[in-house]
This record gives C-alpha cells, structure tokens and sequence, in this order.
C-alpha cells in the first residue's frame, strides 16, 4: 500500500506464508537501509537510516521457528554494530515483540523501552525501544487500517533534520 508523501521499505518474511516488516519514510527524509554484517532472513528484523536516526522495524511471531534467545542475540549484535559503526546516532527499534521481554531487550541492548499503555487487549505488544530520550509525547491510538491492535505514535522533543516524528502501527 502505498502512501503519498512517504517511501515503503519492505523486508518480506522468508520460510513462511505472507508477513514481514515495512517502514514508511517521509519522502523528504533521506533514507538508505543498513544491513548487519552477519545479516540472518530468519528474523523479521529490518533497519533503516533515517536521516541521522537509525529505525529498527521487527515483528516477533507467536510462534516463530526460532528461540527468543537467538533473537535477542541477533537484536544484540545489530545495535552494537550500529553503536561501534555510528556512535553517536539514535538508535529507534519498534514492532510487535508479543512475548519478548522488556527487560531482556533492555538488558541486551541498552534501549529504553517508551509503550506503558495497552497496544492489543491488556497487553503491550508493540513497544518503541530508544537510545535516549528522543520522545516528548506516545500515544497509542486507535489503528489506521484493519488491524487488533493500536496503533503507536511518537512525538520527537524537538523536530528537526536529525529526529523526525515516528508513527508505528502493526498490520
């Protein structure tokens, strides 16, 4: 689906039937996609350069073919790679982690984790980790497309080149 005004970028999901990740860029913002230097399909991990910020979309399955300790080891060895390639750029990783946990991911990768309201039933789903504090205002809200859970919309504390406002939503 395509968006005026915005680029998608896709990493479609490999072994299995439909799914991936997608990120929506303002098309005003240069973009370019990194890519690990170990890089696995198995994950559906995809990160971009997005001005100065680097943006992480990741989808977790219910049931993926994987351990949640591979994934964390592989989210791991992605940001400290962006951290020693590029010191001092923010780092953004965002999407549905079903049941990974905050702790873990924080713990693995120094990210702060900035969801603290519901994003599907009672439970916190999709969640936004940051490098520091990058973000005056979260909203969840109701989703844009057919979807059950809500959408994440994050307000940056000063708009500029470098940080632009961040809107996430799982489909």
């Amino acid at each position: 689906m395509s968006i005026l005004g915005y680029s998608l970028n896709r990493r479609d999901r490999q072994r299995r039937r439909g799914g991936g990740v997608a990120l929506y860029i303002r098309s005003t913002i240069p973009a370019s996609v990194w890519t690990y230097s170990a890089d696995d399909r198995t994950y559906e991990l995809l990160w971009m350069r997005a001005g100065g910020p680097f943006v992480g979309a990741l989808y977790h399955p219910p049931r993926p073919l994987y351990t949640a300790d591979s994934l964390l080891d592989y989210i791991e060895a992605c940001v400290d790679e962006l951290n020693r390639q590029f010191p001092t750029a923010p780092i953004i990783l965002a999407g549905d982690f079903n049941q990974l946990s905050n702790e873990d991911v924080a713990e693995r990768t120094g990210l702060s984790q900035i969801v603290y309201q519901p994003t599907r039933g009672h439970s916190i789903l999709d969640r936004v980790f940051v490098s520091w504090p990058m973000y005056r205002t979260i909203r969840v809200a109701t989703s844009t497309v057919r979807s059950d859970h809500k959408a994440v919309v994050a307000y940056a504390v000063q708009p500029s080149t470098q940080l632009q406002d961040f809107f996430y939503e799982s489909f």
